[in-house]
């Protein structure tokens, strides 16, 4: 419809000429129209229009959801937090709000070791990209500490929701959303490594094809520099206690169903899908809540040696 309005119909034709002259398998074809000609056959202008106005419809769905033709996308998984939408940025019904402070943190001490570069912006001068984005709680955290980040998520939702916040404040602005998008597509369309962290975040446990993201994480990463962060549950009895009956069932932190306990993975089964795709294990770390979360205050604290439930890690390129 938008194409309707945007030229009129006496222009139709100069304008299908442009965009089909070049593809003489066109769906346009399928829809009533010549590809040598892209003039309605055997059509009036009202049917024309409407068949035209079809198949704009069908070339915009397929964009928007392109991201979902990869195989590490679970469609279902995308629609159920794409709900969480409105209140993402609410402590008191999002516990990544209280842990995201921690995160940074972690990635921000790990980056240092790279680097003899103590900028008061931890991040400053690195191009960062934030897989999943959801809301954009990392990516902002990160492009105030002066990193440039591009953020892909494939929910459209969520990454509409994650630009209105941005735009509330100029130091956020900067932020390159990509809705619909995955990290499988932004690998395809990159021809060389250019970024010097990668986070992967409460990510893993929601996909379908894990290795196809890390395959796709290692050819965006730098060598040598580069640092990828990977966050997640591990499959524990307490995680199970924890994360799912507590977090979910009794206190309503989260809606039931949220998680999916076999999808957990453990810090060693993530090496093992590391190496596989030839990234190496730096540091791993337990992400541990100090006080019950009662009053919807999450406090959390990095220990090495808990990773019974949440945890984060460090890789790079073997």
């Amino acid at each position: 419809m938008n194409a309707v309005n945007k030229y009129t119909f006496q222009h139709l034709r100069k304008w299908s000429l442009s965009q089909f002259r070049t593809n003489t398998n066109s769906a346009v074809v399928r829809y009533g129209f010549s590809s040598s000609t892209a003039i309605p056959v055997g059509l009036n202008k009202n049917e024309n229009r409407k068949r035209l106005c079809q198949y704009q419809r069908q070339r915009q769905h397929q964009h928007q959801h392109q991201s979902c033709y990869f195989s590490s996308v679970s469609n279902e998984e995308v629609n159920k937090f794409s709900k969480f939408s409105k209140s993402w940025w609410d402590p008191q019904q999002n516990p990544l709000i209280g842990m995201n402070s921690i995160r940074v943190e972690y990635i921000v001490n790990e980056m240092h070791k790279t680097s003899t570069n103590f900028d008061p912006l931890a991040l400053s001068g690195l191009k960062a990209l934030d897989v999943g984005c959801g809301g954009g709680l990392l990516s902002e955290s990160m492009v105030r500490l002066g990193a440039d980040v591009v953020a892909v998520d494939p929910s459209h939702t969520l990454v509409e929701h994650a630009k209105h916040h941005a735009d509330m404040d100029p130091k956020t602005r900067s932020i390159d959303y990509r809705e619909g998008y995955t990290i499988e597509q932004l690998a395809q369309e990159t021809s060389e490594p250019c970024y010097d962290l990668i986070c992967i975040l409460e990510v893993v446990e929601h996909a379908k094809d894990i290795e196809s993201i890390l395959t796709s994480a290692k050819s965006l990463l730098k060598p040598n520099t580069g640092r990828l962060f990977l966050s997640t549950i591990n499959r524990t009895i307490k995680s199970h206690i924890v994360a799912i009956i507590g977090a979910e069932y009794i206190m309503g932190y989260l809606p039931p169903g949220t998680h999916d306990w076999n999808q957990f993975r453990s810090p060693q089964e993530v090496k093992e899908l590391m190496d596989r795709a030839g990234l190496e294990q730096i540091d791993v770390q337990g992400m541990v809540i100090t006080n019950p979360p009662f009053k919807g205050r999450w406090d959390w604290k990095l220990e090495q040696l808990d990773t019974d439930v949440n945890w984060i890690g460090t890789y790079k390129i073997a």
